[in-house]
């Protein structure tokens, strides 16, 4: 075969030049489906799909363009095309306009993308896929009689650790756990929310004297029995963060995400753990996660116990100060708990400054204590970026933009913090009530509905509905819902009721009947505060301005800002005082946009 021949048929039958104009339009091709198929959420392979149909599509290109030559008549056979300058002008000029226009619209095509990319990323919307994780709660194969805080303790563990892959949206162990592979078909709140996960992981601890192994497992499906991937850890007990920083390494590689561990100083930055603090820790943490107050107290025993041994361990000082921060939130706490919250928090931050929980007690400080809210915004914004699936963290951060008006943006807050923990009670039901605030009441009801699936006899629900229902007119069925709440936790007779008895002078003498119980209880932040409160409400400045301004004041005190709608009350110059004293803007409209 003469070589020299061939190539002078291959460029008489304009098949070079056919196949760059073919070229040019496939790299067009492959550059919009690169945009478009992520857009409609098509699976990784289907540009490589594309691809190669375009590749096999060149094969039979080539063939096409040796047997045919396109005329000014169009496709026609090569042995019937009469050869002559003008034929061969018009069939270049024709190619040539292919290829150009192809070229020109990919460089348009690059250019417009380039900038969109470069918008996207600046503005941080752009961060690739997110994978919604449910890590279930670890089975302790040890035989020993009270290894749950163990198990839990360790989950809690590669929840944090995994949370460092931005691309990864974990569930709370708390909501997590409610996932099992016989969930009952009538919990549709379960059901829906399995549908929403990507992945599920699943896992095995043992201990072996200081040793332990962990199996880990990852799924697609809850109930399936294909394993995506499996792989079993062994380290010395002191090197635990390090087992789950290994294995968030290789999870992130088998879902073909690119971690950059030299920049992660998360996952490079991993400290030893003393065994018996450890232990100490991760009992305390467990013990106040329950539900009863001995129980938080044996808590947070444990923990101080932890420092006592380890006084350099920021886990155990980030735990505390976060207990002491929930003790605040109590009817009666210590007069001294919040200064002890500071103290802990900062020494969290002084030891490990990558420490998201010690920057969330400090942002959670400042926002019910402390009041230095650029301090408390830096600190949230610090926490969020260190362990972005801190639900709790996104529930105080949405109160304290409640406490600016920015409603809007406390709600999206607050929904980040439901998403994380769906089957939390709290974190749906205070959404509802941010809701009632700005009037979307039927929003409101519907996410009641939720926590009544979760729990039907939950004093949260049944006050907020009380609330919304007294606002909509129905004060029949809002006062009954309220006075249940009260039987189930009597602190809501003051709060929720006494507040709710303001809406209407018929109701007023039952309201100043509360007062008097008030009055007649043991001195507290909270009294004083339910005092201000209710008597705002009723108009009584005096009495009002003077419980508030009383210095024993409850973690709740700056929302008088929000929560007093006395238009008297709110124009007072003693009482824009007392909000001046907190550095707070004096009240104004709530800013929302339903839209």
């Amino acid at each position: 075969m003469d070589f020299r021949k061939l190539i002078e048929q291959l460029h008489r039958r304009n098949v070079f030049k056919a196949t760059l104009a073919y070229l040019a339009v496939a790299w067009v091709v492959v550059q919009i489906a690169s945009i478009v198929l992520p857009t409609f959420d098509a699976p990784d392979y289907a540009l490589k799909i594309v691809i190669y149909l375009l590749v096999l599509g060149l094969i039979f290109w080539v063939i096409f363009s040796w047997i045919y030559d396109l005329t000014p008549q169009g496709f026609r056979k090569t042995s019937e095309v009469e050869i002559d300058e003008e034929t061969i002008r018009l069939t270049n000029r024709r190619l040539n306009n292919v290829i150009v226009g192809s070229i020109v619209l990919a460089v348009i095509l690059l250019i417009s993308v380039s900038f969109w990319a470069g918008s996207k990323w600046s503005s941080g919307e752009f961060s690739g896929r997110n994978y919604r994780v449910a890590i279930l709660p670890m089975t302790d194969l040890t035989q020993t009689n009270d290894s749950v805080y163990f198990s839990s303790g360790l989950t809690d563990a590669f929840i944090t650790e995994l949370s460092k892959v931005d691309q990864f949206t974990i569930l709370h162990q708390s909501s997590s756990k409610k996932f099992t592979p016989d969930v009952s078909a009538a919990n549709l709140l379960i059901l829906e929310q399995l549908k929403q996960i990507d992945y599920f992981i699943s896992g095995t601890i043992e201990r072996r004297v200081n040793t332990i192994e962990v199996k880990l497992e990852l799924k697609e499906a809850i109930d399936s029995d294909e394993v995506i991937w499996s792989k079993k850890y062994s380290k010395d007990i002191t090197q635990v963060k390090s087992l789950f920083a290994e294995a968030v390494v290789d999870i992130s590689a088998e879902m073909e995400i690119d971690v950059d561990i030299e920049n992660n100083l998360q996952l490079t930055k991993i400290r030893q753990v003393r065994p018996e603090t450890y232990e100490l820790y991760l009992k305390g943490k467990y013990y106040l996660g329950k539900s009863t107050p001995a129980e938080f107290q044996k808590g947070m025993a444990f923990l101080q116990q932890a420092i006592d041994q380890n006084p350099a361990d920021p886990d155990a000082y980030a735990g505390l100060a976060e207990g002491y921060i929930t003790l605040g939130h109590g009817p009666d706490p210590p007069p001294d708990v919040f200064p002890k919250a500071l103290a802990a928090a900062k020494r969290a931050i002084q030891l490990d400054s990558l420490n998201a929980e010690g920057w969330a007690a400090l942002a959670h400080y400042h926002t019910y204590f402390g009041m230095d809210w650029k301090l408390a915004e830096y600190a949230f914004e610090k926490a969020d970026l260190l362990n972005p699936n801190m639900a709790y963290n996104h529930y105080h951060r949405s109160w304290y933009l409640v406490l600016f008006g920015r409603m809007n943006e406390a709600i999206e807050e607050h929904k980040r913090a439901q998403e994380l923990d769906p089957f939390t009670p709290m974190h749906t039901a205070f959404l509802a009530e941010i809701y009632r605030m700005v009037g979307e009441y039927d929003k409101g009801l519907a996410e009641l509905d939720k926590v009544r699936h979760m729990d039907d006899n939950y004093a949260i629900e049944k006050v907020i509905r009380g609330l919304i229902y007294v606002d909509q007119g129905r004060e029949e069925e809002g006062f009954k819902l309220l006075r249940q709440a009260y039987s189930i936790l009597p602190v809501w007779r003051y709060w929720g009721y006494g507040m709710a008895l303001t809406r209407r002078s018929a109701n007023f003498d039952e309201a100043k009947e509360v007062i008097s119980e008030l009055e007649a209880a043991t001195p507290s932040g909270f009294v004083n505060l339910c005092l201000g409160m209710i008597n705002a409400e009723l108009g009584q400045k005096a009495e009002a301005i003077k419980w508030l301004a009383k210095e024993n004041r409850h973690g709740g005190y700056p929302w008088i800002r929000i929560y007093i709608n006395n238009e008297g009350v709110r124009k007072d110059p003693r009482f824009l005082e007392l909000i001046s004293d907190m550095n707070l803007p004096y009240p104004a409209p709530l800013k929302y946009d339903p839209e």
